[in-house]
Parts: C-alpha cells; sequence; structure tokens
C-alpha cells in the first residue's frame, strides 16, 4: 500500500524541523541544509498543493511587512555584503514563522520542544565548562556574544517552565528530567553574566504564577525556579559583582542617543539591514565597532526606518491579540506560554539590547509560529481574514 505524498512531505519536515532545532547551537552548514534544503522547498510545495491552510491576521501581516520593509532598506544602505546577510536573517526568521505555523500535530510540536530542551542543555553544558575552565562569562559559538546566548537560553528556560507548569507530562521521570534541563539551562544563562534578559525571566515567572494561581503545585514550582536562579546568580561572582555595575547602561544612553540622530537624519526605509556599525564613531568607543543600536526599536528604526518599526509593532500588537485569542486545553496552554516566554525577551528584553535576529530571533518565530497554528484546522481551506 502506496503511502500518499501529504503524509511523506509532512514527515520530512516534520524531520527536518528536528534536525534544524538540534543544529541551531552546534552546526550552521546542518541547519541550512535542513532549512533551504527541505523545509522551505516542501513548504511551498505544501502551499501549492494546497495540503496546509495559514492563518492570516496582524501577526502574519506584520512578519510579511518585516520581511518587505528590511528588503527596501537595502535601496540607502552603504555596504551592499552588510545588507545582504541582514537579508538572510530576515528571511529565516519569517520563513521559519510561517513553517512552523503549519506543524499544528501535538505530538510532533512536543517532541521538538524536547529535542529543542536537550540540545540546548547539552551545548550548555560545554559552554559552561569552557568558560568555567578559562574564566570568562560564557558564550556559545553559533549564538554569538554574550547578550545573544543569554537571550536564547532565557527564551528556552521559559520555554521550560511553561512546559513544566502546563504539559500534561504524565510520569515523575519525565518532569524531572525537563527541571533538570532547566536548571542546566539557567545555570549556563548565569554564566553569560547579562542582566538585563534575567528581566524577563521573573516578568514571565510572574506571569505564570498569576495564571495558575489556583495551583499550589505551580506556585512552588515557579517560586523555586526562581530562586535558584537568583542563588546561582549570587554564587556565580562575576554575576554578583555586575549586578550592581551601572557602566553599560551610560554606554547605551549614548549610544541611543546617537540611534536617535540617526534616525532623524535617514529616509523613511531606513540606512540598511547591518549598516550601524558604519555610521558609529568608533573612535568613541576607543577604536571598538558597534554593530547594532543595542535596541530592537531603534535598531529596527535606523536599519529600516519608521516603516520597520511600524512592522515590529505589528508583529507585538498581533502577537498580543492572538496570544489572548489561544483557548484549549495543557497543550494549548503549554505552547502559548512558550511563545510568551521568547516574546517577552524579544519586546521586552529589546528595550536594552537588539533581540530579533540571529538564532535568538529564529527561536522566537519557530515558538510563536507553533503558538500561530493553534486551533487552525488542518484541512484545506480559504485562510482566515
Amino acid at each position: 500500500m502506496s503511502v500518499p505524498i501529504k503524509v511523506v512531505l509532512n514527515d520530512i519536515k516534520y524531520v527536518a524541523f528536528i534536525v534544524f532545532v538540534v543544529s541551531l547551537m552546534f552546526s550552521e552548514s546542518v541547519k541550512l541544509i535542513a532549512l533551504y534544503g527541505f523545509m522551505i522547498p516542501i513548504f511551498f510545495v505544501q502551499l501549492y498543493r494546497r495540503d496546509i491552510r495559514i492563518r492570516i491576521g496582524l501577526l502574519e501581516y506584520g512578519f510579511i511587512a518585516f520581511f518587505i520593509t528590511s528588503v527596501l532598506s537595502g535601496l540607502f544602505a552603504s555596504n551592499t555584503h552588510e545588507y545582504i546577510k541582514g537579508t538572510k536573517d530576515v528571511t529565516r526568521i519569517v520563513m521559519l514563522f510561517f513553517i512552523a505555523s503549519t506543524l499544528n500535530d501535538e505530538r510532533r510540536i512536543g517532541a521538538v520542544l524536547r529535542w529543542l530542551y536537550v540540545a540546548t542543555a547539552a551545548m550548555a553544558v560545554f559552554g559552561a565548562a569552557e568558560a568555567l575552565k578559562l574564566h570568562k562569562p560564557m558564550d556559545l559559538h553559533m549564538v554569538g556574544h554574550y547578550n545573544y546566548t543569554a537571550m536564547y537560553l532565557i527564551i528556552v528556560s521559559n520555554a521550560l517552565i511553561g512546559t513544566i507548569v502546563f504539559s500534561e507530562v504524565r510520569t515523575k521521570m519525565m518532569k524531572a528530567a525537563e527541571v533538570l534541563l532547566f536548571v542546566i539551562t539557567i545555570t549556563a544563562a548565569v554564566i553569560t553574566t547579562m542582566r538585563a534578559a534575567f528581566v524577563t525571566l521573573f516578568i514571565f515567572s510572574a506571569i505564570v504564577v498569576y495564571a495558575k494561581r489556583k495551583s499550589l503545585i505551580s506556585k512552588a514550582i515557579t517560586a523555586v525556579l526562581a530562586v535558584f536562579s537568583l542563588g546561582v546568580a549570587y554564587v556565580f561572582k562575576p554575576m554578583w559583582t555586575k549586578l550592581p555595575s551601572g557602566e553599560s547602561f551610560c554606554r547605551r544612553l549614548y549610544i541611543w542617543n546617537y540611534a536617535v540622530t540617526i534616525i532623524g537624519k535617514s529616509r523613511a526605509l531606513g540606512i540598511g539591514l547591518n549598516n550601524f556599525k558604519y555610521t558609529f564613531p568608533a573612535a568613541v568607543e576607543g577604536g571598538r565597532s558597534i554593530f547594532d543600536a543595542h535596541s530592537v526599536y531603534l535598531n529596527t528604526a535606523v536599519q529600516s526606518g519608521v516603516a520597520g518599526l511600524c512592522s515590529l509593532f505589528a508583529i507585538a500588537v498581533g502577537f498580543i491579540r492572538r496570544w489572548f485569542s489561544i483557548k484549549g486545553g495543557a497543550f494549548e496552554q503549554e505552547i502559548k506560554f512558550a511563545a510568551l516566554g521568547a516574546a517577552l525577551v524579544i519586546f521586552v528584553g529589546g528595550i536594552f539590547d537588539t533581540t530579533l535576529h540571529h538564532e535568538t530571533g529564529m527561536l522566537f518565530s519557530i515558538l510563536t509560529g507553533f503558538m500561530a497554528g493553534l486551533n487552525v484546522p488542518q484541512s484545506v481551506g480559504c485562510p482566515d481574514a
């Protein structure tokens, strides 16, 4: 008996998705093969065959506008090579959102998340061991600078809290394994010594406690996780000594002020992706290059202008509207809270850092895509208005 092509395509996309999330922190080449060799082509074939259905709303329009404004910013880019690199980054972010929104099988989404958790914890162990050996803050090679590493790890930590609190895993061993993965991930996040990302962890924890305020177990779990994070930060001396320091904030104030000046002078479509460093007076920073505006809002406005900033706000508002519209049981709650944990890092942590790019942006897109695909029928039909 032959297997329908629809089933074959879904199976290949599912396997490629797992390979992609595992390779996010391990291999750039494997990641690109999974995405461009399998996931994107299959996505378009499924669209052509009308095997998948995509809900269209403000959230989806926001991602589309984000892509268009990013591409159009190239009209004013002073360095075309850097602009092309930025365009590749944005393309991955947008495509992953739409691809993830079509993977709406509960069992498979759960498997993808758990592979993500295991892969992140495994890489975190190696990264933390190397950082402690060299007596330096931890950064993960595939993710990048300490800031980006911290953002990525906090997104995964928030998603793990959502899974631990809301999922209906039946065995105590699986719950214990998820808690262990969280302990490893959040410990590694502390070793990055980046403080801003932790603000979103505690905001997210407070929201989870409020959402499950009738459950003593969820309160206890969330409280223990938060206290553990504080305890590790206290024990790890570099983080402890950095907490009261205001030096980085003072530097940000100068960068933000300069970014506002550039926004005032630039066109409606900005100066081009990845082109901020070509406008910033490096001598002021002791000759060091400043690659972005250290704020997702200011950086977006600098790179792709007011139009790009509006698209970013459309994603944020669309996310909020979709989040409150999601109804359902434990699985739906797990996914929507995992997505919320990522969104807080992007949009709240984004006040202090440029968050919506590289692996951090891709991870946000995946989790948001999973949420966007909830309650969307798998049968073929016209998109929702």
